[in-house]
């Protein structure tokens, strides 16, 4: 097989999560369906916008700055966070908390 350095390892679903999370805070989902989905694609295509300029003005160098525990630990957090809610589903729990 080999590797790529162009290869994501590790919970790739950390952005989805992140957005959830302030998305959530902003609009209520049941309460109003189509201005959430707006926001999100908002908000989607903003960040799309923001990465791009990132690698149109090669700022990937700001990366170096954060220190590798804290990228770990942040992943791992994030890991455990997807592994958990996962559970639910695996489990058949019904009431599971939402507050992630």
């Amino acid at each position: 097989m080999g590797s790529s350095r162009d290869i994501a390892i590790g919970p790739v679903a950390v952005v989805s999560m992140l957005l959830s999370s302030l998305v959530t805070k902003v609009i209520d989902p049941v309460a109003n369906p189509h201005a959430y989905r707006d926001f999100v694609f908002t908000v989607t295509f903003f960040t799309g916008i923001f990465q791009a300029a990132f690698g149109i003005f090669r700022l990937g160098f700001l990366v170096d700055f954060l220190s590798h525990a804290a990228l770990v630990g942040f992943m791992a957090g994030a890991a455990l966070i997807i592994g958990l809610q996962q559970l639910k589903g695996l489990l058949g729990i019904t009431h599971f908390t939402t507050k992630t």
